[in-house]
């Protein structure tokens, strides 16, 4: 009777930072390919996450759609296989805690190139050492490639990603897209010169049929009063190059989930590629930024302050956005302020979000 053949699962991933050095995803595939049919093992299904970090199982997509089959025993697998245990993942915590999910299914780790076999006694006690100096390794290779960024930025050097809108990257430097500067000087010009703040500025290019370019980063037509913002706050376009605007920061209380936290304070060199404003112009719209939210610094609501409680649960049966509460005031006789009416509304109305909706709300009531 002829032997069934060990089913396994292979697992591959590159990095941002790294897709060469032999840790191609191809190079991956074909060494572990080898080494099923040397051992006669039969691949009952190739998962691939490519451009992500070792860092966190949270958003690799592959992994976790192998993870659910492991659990649910789709294929009856008795391994899985990745090329070395830096693929599998370069977080020690990450890497022991899923080792031990996949062995309560019964399902082991190979790690091909670094000889380990997670069924075998010292397989589980290797893999704990090497995904703890892979973490380090992580740590590392982080920080060399910050350092690297901030060379960049001290050269002036644009530091990858898409170009800011008004610019087009031309073999990795910034150049001007003349059509796009158009609108960026017009906006900043509007808000140096008038007393129009970012909302304003959104409805006069509205009104005068300036549109904004489709790009790679953004599809709308309409500058919203986030982009606007956006757009007089960011250095380039008074020819520099900010490094530490963002910063990635842990959220507390988790352990690998992280958001992007807006610094106060940051590094700035002059840029080589030509700037779209003066400095002079640059620095009155931050004047008038740090004016305008110091006018509307927020204030703690009355504890009696109503709340809306439909707010992003009703929507609109056209854009099909969520509705939020709002409010009409007027000032009474004695100079004090009187709501009039409350309402939800449409915040594409306000064209916040670069779409216009035309549905007008059908009810408006007086606030009690």
């Amino acid at each position: 009777m002829k032997k069934e053949k060990t089913k396994v699962y292979i697992y591959t991933r590159v990095s941002t930072a790294m897709q060469v050095d032999g840790y191609s995803l191809d190079a991956q595939k074909n060494r572990m390919k080898a080494f099923c049919d040397y051992n006669d093992y039969e691949i009952a299904g190739e998962y691939e996450d490519a451009g992500k970090s070792g860092k966190s199982t949270l958003d690799r997509v592959s992994f976790n759609r192998m993870m659910d089959d492991v659990r649910s025993n789709k294929d009856g697998v008795s391994y899985v296989l990745v090329f070395k245990l830096s693929r599998f993942g370069r977080n020690a915590a990450d890497v022991l805690a899923t080792l031990q999910v996949m062995q309560d299914y019964g399902v082991n780790l190979i790690c091909v190139e670094d000889g380990i076999d997670s069924s075998k006694d010292a397989g589980k006690m290797m893999i704990s050492v090497l995904s703890a100096v892979a973490e380090i390794e992580r740590d590392n290779i982080r920080a060399q490639t910050m350092e690297g960024r901030v060379q960049k930025a001290r050269e002036g050097k644009w530091n990858g990603g898409f170009a800011p809108y008004g610019y087009k990257l031309v073999e990795g430097k910034l150049d001007v897209n003349e059509e796009e500067a158009k609108c960026i000087r017009i906006i900043f010009d509007q808000f140096v010169n008038t007393e129009m703040g970012a909302n304003g500025i959104a409805k006069y290019l509205e009104n005068n049929g300036i549109r904004k370019m489709p790009r790679q980063n953004g599809k709308k037509e309409l500058f919203t009063a986030e982009l606007i913002r956006k757009i007089l706050q960011n250095p380039v376009y008074c020819g520099k190059i900010a490094y530490g605007r963002r910063k990635t920061e842990k959220i507390h209380g988790t352990r690998n989930e992280y958001h992007m936290v807006k610094q106060e304070e940051y590094l700035l060199y002059e840029g080589i590629h030509e700037a779209l404003v003066s400095e002079d112009t640059w620095e009155r719209a931050q004047f008038k930024i740090l004016s305008q939210a110091k006018k509307y610094e927020k204030v703690s609501k009355p504890k009696d302050e109503k709340i809306h409680l439909l707010s992003g649960i009703v929507v609109y049966p056209i854009c099909g956005s969520g509705m939020y509460g709002n409010k009409v005031i007027k000032r009474t006789k004695d100079g004090s302020w009187e709501k009039v009416l409350c309402f939800y509304g449409c915040k594409h109305r306000q064209l916040t979000r670069g779409d216009k909706c035309n549905y007008r709300t059908p009810f408006l009531q007086k606030c009690s």
